[in-house]
């Protein structure tokens, strides 16, 4: 019985190991300026130096299409690159990263850029400029990745406000 119990719990663990599911939301971070890398749940780790920082702000109500509500943000606050004003967190192979978020500027939508392991971009998300700053819809961009490792998402021009970064089947 022992031994039906050893092997049962291994094999949780091995199930749960393979999979890197996990997410990052500025709801559940505490408002402030980020000029240093900050490790965040389930593997996130926020990268920002004194020169190029990010905030935790609270921002109107924007909304989800899946209803999904957001009152706070991680602000960018201009381009990054994968060791500043940039967010990395793990993924195994078939999962999909998921960013909800908006452009900072009222006339211009903004990319996402999505960085894989191997430090070449995966995709380039779109989100929608943020027209009366007064809250709205969320932009929604996802992409599935076909490689295991530590992926990096930043703004590849100007300001953008991330609500959200899912990691999942």
């Amino acid at each position: 019985m022992k031994k039906l119990v050893g092997i049962i719990s291994a094999c949780l663990m091995l199930c749960t190991a393979a999979f890197a599911e996990g997410y990052f939301s500025a709801e559940d971070q505490e408002k402030g300026t980020i000029t240093e890398d900050k490790a965040v749940e389930d593997g996130f780790v926020l990268h920002a130096t004194t020169e190029k920082y990010m905030n935790i702000a609270k921002k109107p109500l924007h909304k989800a299409a899946n209803g999904e509500e957001f009152n706070m943000a991680l602000q960018l606050q201009g381009s990054g690159n994968a060791s500043a004003r940039s967010v990395s967190f793990p993924v195994k192979a078939g999962e999909t990263i998921t960013v909800w978020g908006n452009s900072t500027s009222k006339t211009d939508m903004r990319s996402i850029v999505v960085v894989g392991p191997d430090g070449k971009t995966v995709a380039e998300l779109s989100m929608d400029k943020d027209v009366n700053g007064e809250g709205g819809l969320a932009s929604e961009g996802s992409v599935k990745v076909s490689v295991d490792g530590t992926y990096t998402v930043f703004s590849k021009k100007s300001g953008i406000n991330i609500y959200k970064i899912n990691v999942g089947k």
